[in-house]
């Protein structure tokens, strides 16, 4: 079970992978666009009102290629075997755990809440209308979503690690630099869309 949540990549062939990865990030933009979620950026979720599929799934390419890009980049200075395949697979498996995400807004309860918290931030006197089931709920949601990003970036570093033979230790450090790259990347061109 390990192996399958952490470490596909050691298991499965790549073209098992491939499959599942472009599955998945259709499935993700399928259950974005009926949920109200938008992937605004390789590590950002934000529940919206009338998302359309094509909106997501643009989303999700972006971020796909925005991840991608620099990884590979890095991948073949590190090991100039690396393969776009690998590097291409890792990213994709590595979203999978946020394409489950948009779940949570199940009858718009996430952005029902999100909207009850803004509208307390912008009038601190409404504070008290608020319910402490909307402060649990938005907690646990949080909780839930740092969980996810934990699980992504572990499976993307262990993907990454396989594909380019990762040992040295100032590699892992460009490794966490080209995913903040990637997601201020990602930010960039959604916003221009």
């Amino acid at each position: 079970m390990k192996t399958l949540f952490f470490k596909p990549f050691e298991r499965y062939q790549e073209s098992h992978l491939l499959i599942v990865g472009v599955g998945a990030l259709l499935a993700g933009s399928f259950f974005g666009a009926i949920f109200g979620a938008r992937f605004d950026g390789v590590l950002d979720l934000h529940f919206r009102r009338d998302v359309s599929f094509y909106t997501v799934l643009l989303d999700n390419i972006v971020n796909v290629l925005s991840l991608f890009i620099p990884l590979f980049i890095l991948g073949k200075t590190i090991n100039s075997h690396t393969r776009v395949v690998d590097v291409f697979n890792t990213v994709l498996i590595a979203r999978i755990p946020y394409m489950v995400l948009p779940l949570s807004n199940l009858n718009g309860l996430i952005t029902q809440n999100t909207s009850e918290l803004m509208e307390v931030a912008l009038n601190p006197e409404l504070a008290s209308e608020i319910s402490s089931s909307t402060y649990i709920m938005l907690t646990v949601f949080g909780l839930i979503s740092l969980g996810i990003m934990v699980w992504m970036i572990t499976l993307l570093f262990n993907g990454f690690k396989i594909s380019v033979n990762l040992k040295n230790k100032m590699h892992i450090i460009w490794f966490g630099l080209s995913i903040l790259l990637a997601e201020i990347l990602s930010k960039l061109i959604i916003n221009k869309l």
